[in-house]
């Protein structure tokens, strides 16, 4: 393992994104059945993963260690495939993914 990836704040961190992210798609899965009240709590915990994300994806960025280099290109990559544009930061990213889930919930509130 690389020393970035030994550090144990990270690796917790990284734990914390695997559970939310499985529970989410566990979530997903079952979106067609749920009420308003478990599908804000939905929203609330893909804010709360995007918040992981965005600390874990700085933490990333200030390390020289290769491998968190290279992981970092990854999910750059993964996000010019999600609709990341030329000349956007991966903040403008995750400020457009917090909108769209901001407009989810608008419409929750009706």
């Amino acid at each position: 393992m690389s020393r970035f990836f030994d550090s144990e704040v990270v690796r917790e961190s990284m734990s914390e994104l695997d559970e939310l992210q499985q529970q989410l798609f566990i979530d997903m899965l079952r979106l067609p059945i749920l009420d308003n009240e478990e599908r804000r709590a939905h929203l609330k915990m893909m804010t709360e993963f995007l918040e992981k994300q965005k600390l874990f994806i700085f933490r990333i960025s200030l390390s020289d260690d290769p491998t968190a280099i290279e992981m970092k290109e990854k999910v750059l990559d993964s996000a010019k495939m999600l609709g990341l544009k030329k000349g956007q930061t991966i903040n403008d990213f995750y400020d457009i993914l917090q909108k769209t889930i901001d407009g989810l919930k608008e419409t929750l509130d009706d």
